[in-house]
């Protein structure tokens, strides 16, 4: 396992899957070859007001929130300080207000934490706004990875402390506990991906909306496309309907429980770090969390070698995300 691979595994599924989130999965099989970056930002099917969120800031090959919130959950984990919310809060703030020294602004990405670095909310807002949504957002999934690497005993407890830190949500909770588990059980454990979702069930208190939802999508063939019935097991109606985002396109939406369900799915049915990034782009939707997640976890199992040079070569900031890396490295050693 390369603690570097990961990350940059994570930020390489993050950059590229932003250029594409949000587009119809039919259009991302028509436009989308994986021998070139695209940015299809701007065509981001939201009213005209709406479309500077998505554009606003934003570089080709920019990583998002996705990885930022990562790197801040990394460093509250190599401080020595108790894994708290407060600690964790303090370590995004950082990292989002290092990023604006680095590039001159915010962070394209941010849902409804860029509330709270503007100003515009307290956390504790922002934590009554995702508290009883049934469809809370990605972060707490998104920033998980690493939480499978500190000591087995605590991971559950950490998984819950960053989903409280800002979506205090049943569902967020779930999945921060089962994207870390499975996280450790293909990195720490080895395990066999065929049982990765049978772990999740030995290993997080589920509630029976997830067992439902995680028996259901466990019982998807393993096969290089979805049917459509497939499709909607494991990602909700098609096409997405309101308030699931982005309504109208079919794909992914912006749910913590199906962006799970997505990873666990892609993470049994792949080989390398490379054919992760393909399957998850390919569901369309809201792929650069899914693409970050099963990427970097299948880039520590495997390493880059199957990721294009090119990607590589033109990820934000790989000599920052190095010495992050390292430094998480040298803190569990």
């Amino acid at each position: 396992m390369m603690i570097r691979d990961i990350l940059i595994g994570t930020a390489v599924g993050d950059a590229f899957g932003a250029g594409v989130e949000f587009q119809d999965r039919t259009w991302i099989k028509e436009n989308v070859d994986f021998s070139t970056f695209i940015n299809a930002r701007d065509l981001i099917q939201v009213s005209s007001d709406k479309k500077e969120i998505f554009t606003r800031n934003y570089n080709p090959w920019d990583y998002t929130d996705d990885t930022e919130m990562t790197i801040g959950l990394i460093k509250a984990l190599c401080s020595k300080e108790d894994f708290s919310e407060g600690l964790l809060i303090r370590k995004w703030k950082e990292e989002y207000d290092d990023g604006i020294k680095r590039k001159g602004y915010g962070r394209n990405g941010h849902g409804s934490m860029g509330w709270y670095y503007s100003g515009e909310k307290t956390i504790e807002e922002i934590r009554s706004f995702q508290r009883h949504r049934p469809n809370p957002g990605n972060a707490p999934a998104m920033r998980s990875v690493f939480l499978g690497l500190v000591n087995e005993d605590l991971i559950n407890d950490y998984a819950t402390i960053n989903a409280n830190a800002t979506h205090p949500n049943i569902n967020a909770l779930i999945s921060s506990q089962c994207i870390a588990r499975a996280s450790e059980y293909m990195l720490v454990k080895k395990g066999n991906p065929s049982k990765i979702i049978e772990y999740c069930f030995s290993k997080v208190p589920l509630n029976d909306e997830y067992k439902n939802y995680l028996h259901a999508v466990d019982k998807i063939g393993l096969h290089d496309d979805l049917s459509e019935d497939e499709l909607i097991t494991l990602c909700g109606c098609q096409p997405i309907e309101a308030p699931y985002f982005l309504s109208g396109i079919k794909g992914l939406p912006s749910d913590s429980k199906f962006t799970t369900g997505a990873v666990l799915y892609i993470l049994k049915n792949v080989e390398n770090a490379f054919d992760a990034l393909k399957k998850s782009i390919f569901l369309g939707g809201d792929v650069d969390s899914v693409a970050s997640i099963t990427t970097g976890i299948m880039a520590g199992c495997f390493g880059l070698e199957d990721i294009p040079a090119f990607m590589i070569e033109n990820i934000e900031n790989i000599t920052y995300l190095e010495s992050v890396a390292e430094n998480f490295k040298q803190n569990r050693s």
